[in-house]
């Protein structure tokens, strides 16, 4: 099985309210929707597999690829690596790849990636920066809407306002949910332990990247010294970035990505090589849509040491490439069984949302 052409077509959905708009660290109005690259391969056999990247691609992919089998994904990530392709859309043509190869063999990407060790995997809702009462208003509508029990929120400009936004948070939900902010390394590191204690004070025990990840030693004198679980999401790319993060014993978490990494199996090796360290993985968030976010249920579903909760903005769209929309229950997901990615392509929706 030969892959035959290789399409890309951008699309953006919007998100409606509470996730959108979504308010980062730093300035600016705010992420207003899910964008991905929809990656298409046909194949010779006419089998068609479909694929979620970043980016796009300004070297012809069908010309790098041309008469590479469909399952020789180490040497397609190989070929596009050498010929200068990110690793964004990299990760588009990768996880077509899967899912071809689980058509082809009629079984799902879980099951030819090891088997299947969970049905139904657990995300972590993200919620941009808003006004203290905001926050705790939305935390409480993604419990009682959507049922999750980790909540993430942005923080990073100012720890007076974190510290606000926190204390409102945690007193709406209480036991109900954990409470993770995410500075994106905002804090100096000379007040990390500090505002860490003050967040411990509030309830707040899991926080993502607080101070620049290249403080490792900061990091984890906040994990033994204030007991926060720490989680690491910058500069964790491939899997040899993850080295430091291990030896020094800063993370209680890491966080991949797909776009990051450049593919599913990537993102597989990191956390295979963490597990000998006890160290599970998460999935980062990149405003993914239906078929990235399927493919966190496979890499789930087959990986123990990837046990969640995931982050999501997937339950803000308004709508969705796939022909039928994933649906939270209890802030899980269902790993979809069906061949391949087990979720299917509405192509007239992939190009009502082309950007």
């Amino acid at each position: 099985m030969i892959i035959k052409n290789i399409t890309a077509t951008t699309v953006s959905i919007p998100y409606a309210a509470p996730v959108g708009p979504y308010v980062g660290r730093g300035a600016g109005g705010g992420t207003l929707g899910g964008t991905g690259l929809i990656v298409r391969i046909e194949s010779d056999s006419g089998l068609v597999g479909w694929g979620e990247g970043t980016g796009g691609f300004a070297t012809d992919p069908n010309t790098v690829l041309s008469g590479v089998h469909v399952s020789d994904v180490e040497r397609a990530i190989g070929l596009m690596e050498s010929a200068g392709i990110p690793r964004g859309p990299m990760s588009g043509v990768e996880m077509a790849l899967w899912d071809l190869l689980g058509k082809h063999a009629g079984l799902p990407i879980c099951r030819l990636m090891g088997g299947i060790v969970r049905t139904e995997v657990d995300f972590t809702a993200c919620m941009g920066l808003k006004a203290p009462d905001q926050s705790a208003a939305t935390a409480r509508e993604y419990i009682d809407r959507w049922g999750f029990r980790v909540i993430k929120t942005k923080a990073g400009n100012d720890p007076a306002q974190d510290l606000a936004i926190a204390e409102a948070a945690c007193k709406e939900i209480g036991d109900q949910a954990a409470f993770r902010p995410d500075a994106n390394g905002g804090y100096p590191p000379e007040e990390t332990l500090e505002i860490m204690r003050k967040m411990a004070d509030l309830g707040v025990m899991h926080f993502e990247d607080p101070c620049h990840t290249e403080h490792v030693e900061t990091l984890a004198r906040v994990r033994e010294e204030v007991g926060t679980h720490v989680l690491v999401n910058g500069g964790v790319a491939l899997p040899g970035s993850i080295r430091p993060f291990l030896e020094s014993g800063c993370a209680d978490s890491l966080m991949p990505d797909t776009p990051a990494a450049g593919g599913l199996l990537r993102v597989r090796k990191i956390a295979d090589a963490a597990e000998p360290w006890n160290v599970p993985c998460l999935m980062h968030c990149s405003h993914d849509l239906g078929l990235k976010t399927a493919a966190i249920t496979h890499i789930a579903a087959a990986t123990p040491n990837f046990s969640g909760p995931n982050d999501t903005c997937y339950h803000g769209l308004v709508d969705d490439v796939l022909a039928e929309p994933l649906r939270f229950e209890n802030g899980q997901l269902k790993v979809p069984l069906g061949p391949g990615l087990g979720v299917e392509v509405d192509e007239s929706k992939v190009e009502k949302y082309r950007v």
